[in-house]
């Protein structure tokens, strides 16, 4: 049996915890013999980590051959560090495993093919603690080289050249250990980007674009040509982009002038699905993919061309392969979600936001720039919250009507900290205008909107929040419910913004007073009147925000919505903050914007 062939079994083995010491010499022995199998066992390593998956870390066998493994790779093997970068979501303090789902690739029906990749999946673990030695391993060597002890370059700092490829659009993305770069800005060649969730589009110079889904490992080979080690990707190359390529482990997929989508998993399976048009699939030479230059392409050996509707799945281990799986249309993202993008605001001297100006957010697939006069105001009118809270913020003397800061166009005034329940509502909120002395109101706060919001595609209410370093990067999670309950409507809860802490389009706030309540706060009469303290909020603060799509509660697309309930989720110790709530204008009014592009 080929060394190579030998090598998947005895490493596939190996990571499914059924190597035994015989079998375990052996591979260290191939490993010896054969430098090329080093690089290989490094990068399969590698993606294991990348999704997060966590075991015991106690096996010392196996932590003693990756030390020696690693220990024989160069010193200048590049961006060994990124490739062995681990998502460790949660350990708990007992060492307790936490063991992480993986969302299968296709919907292949063969009974065979999935008992096989549920053994597989099952041992694709590796240990945190083997980690941990990884990158302590490489940055050991490498700071020996240079003499900086523990200190890991910084991607952004680093000599390299830029490509024409761009990021032009994100969604609830997170890259590993770095902030969110700017849209607009450019990728580098050769570069690993470890995208953890969420969705980035990039568009080449000549035309066509990628969606990648995390989590992945990409790099821009060339400005057409983009290297998908794994993960998720959806192209599309329209007319005068044909050409342009995705580098997998396995294979190099070349557009024919096409939709089409590639899943890449971390065995380096590549499963291919044309949406339209067609695309030519072509062995991968065994050598790495950044020696792959584009006039070689035509020495590769042609395997098949893939027309409309069509799917295939290709392997290499030991022997290349490709087998016909079932075809999805579903796995190809034709644009991002829709979503608010970015937003204008008014700024002092040091750069620092306050008065909203505009908002720009896609809705129905097409981007609009929505001028903060042409978003519907809201008026508080019901409101409970702690005792010791601040439940006013301005920017400096209480007005006469408190609440009132709540319908201003500034991102540092509002009623904030409202009430809230772990759990949502299921009923109707009785609220401060129901005069019903004989029952306490709900939790949390009621807004009516000046005029009726209609449901329409995409996002229909923007909420902007407060926040601050070390409370929720992604922002306070808060529940949103219909003020009346009728057949088909429900709460929904917010987890994540659209704009987070991370994220370069949430901009800085200007300073501004916050008025503490000593007592809690039962009704919104007692907002208004009852006794508060001033201070100024020291802190740094951004402006988080996220769209409501009123979808999500239940209503039919054209329903007229008058007014929301808001609630804090109660997960933890920060409650919301709201500063500007604004209903979006009718699709009819929408359509009257000048809108952005359409996407792809």
């Amino acid at each position: 049996m080929k060394n190579q062939e030998r090598f998947a079994e005895l490493f596939t083995d190996y990571l499914e915890g059924e190597l035994d010491d015989a079998a375990l010499t052996e591979l260290r022995e191939l490993l010896a013999s054969d430098e090329s199998l080093l690089k290989s066992a490094a990068d399969l390593y590698q993606t294991h980590h990348l999704l997060g998956m966590v075991v015991d870390g106690t096996q010392s066998r196996k932590e003693k051959f990756i030390r020696e493994t690693l220990s024989r790779l160069p010193v200048d093997t590049g961006n060994f560090v990124s490739q062995v970068m681990a998502d460790i979501d949660q350990i708990s303090n007992d060492g307790q495993v936490v063991r992480h789902s993986i969302k299968p690739l296709s919907n292949m029906t063969s009974e065979n093919s999935r008992l096989e990749k549920r053994k597989l999946h099952r041992g694709l673990i590796t240990t945190a603690l083997i980690a941990v030695l990884a990158l302590s391993a490489y940055s050991f060597r490498s700071n020996k080289n240079t003499g900086l002890a523990g200190k890991v370059p910084n991607p952004s700092t680093e000599d390299v050249t830029q490509s024409e490829a761009r990021f032009a659009h994100m969604a609830h993305a997170k890259f590993f250990g770095e902030l969110l770069p700017p849209v607009n800005s450019a990728l580098a060649f050769g570069r690993d980007y470890v995208l953890m969730s969420g969705l980035v589009e990039i568009e080449f110079p000549e035309g066509a674009s990628a969606i990648l889904e995390g989590p992945a490992v990409f790099r821009v080979l060339t400005d057409e040509c983009l290297a998908l080690d794994v993960g998720r990707c959806s192209v599309h190359a329209p007319d005068g982009a044909e050409g342009f390529r995705i580098e997998t482990p396995v294979t190099s997929v070349v557009d024919r002038g096409t939709r089409f989508a590639i899943s890449v998993s971390e065995t380096s399976e590549t499963e291919v699905q044309v949406i339209e048009g067609a695309a030519d699939v072509y062995q991968k030479p065994d050598r790495p993919t950044g020696q792959i230059g584009l006039k070689q392409q035509s020495q590769q050996k042609f395997q098949v061309r893939m027309a409309s509707n069509e799917a295939q799945s290709f392997t290499h281990l030991g022997k290349f392969s490709a087998d016909a799986v079932p075809f999805n249309s579903s796995v190809y993202h034709r644009q991002l979600p829709d979503r608010v993008i970015s937003y204008q605001a008014t700024k002092d001297a040091n750069g620092r936001a306050e008065m909203l100006t505009s908002v720009r957010l896609q809705r129905g697939g097409i981007i609009y720039d929505i001028p903060v006069e042409d978003l519907i105001p809201i008026e508080v009118i019901s409101f409970t919250g702690h005792s010791g809270h601040a439940h006013v913020a301005t920017k400096g003397l209480l007005p006469s009507h408190r609440s009132e800061t709540s319908s201003d166009y500034s991102l540092i005034t509002g009623v904030i900290n409202p009430d809230g329940s772990r759990e949502p509502l299921t009923s109707d909120p009785v609220l401060s205008e129901s005069g019903d002395p004989g029952k306490s109101e709900t939790p949390g706060m009621a807004i009516h909107f000046k005029s009726p919001v209609i449901n329409g595609p995409g996002p229909d209410v923007v909420f902007f929040d407060l926040q601050t370093f070390g409370n929720p990067p992604e922002g306070d999670a808060f529940h949103v419910s219909p003020l009346k309950f009728t057949e088909g409507l429900k709460s929904h809860t917010i987890h994540a913004y659209d704009l987070t802490m991370e994220s370069p389009a949430a901009l800085d706030l200007q300073g501004f007073q916050i008025h503490m309540f000593e007592e809690k706060v039962k009704s919104l009469e007692m907002l208004e009147t009852a006794q508060c303290a001033s201070r100024f909020a020291g802190m740094k603060f951004r402006g988080l925000a996220v769209g409501i799509d009123l979808s999500d509660l239940g209503y039919e697309n054209g329903d007229s919505v008058d007014g929301l309930f808001i609630q804090d989720a109660m997960d933890d110790v920060h409650n919301v903050d709201p500063v500007f709530i604004g209903g979006l204008p009718s699709q009819l009014e929408v359509q009257n914007i000048k809108p952005g592009k359409s996407l792809r």
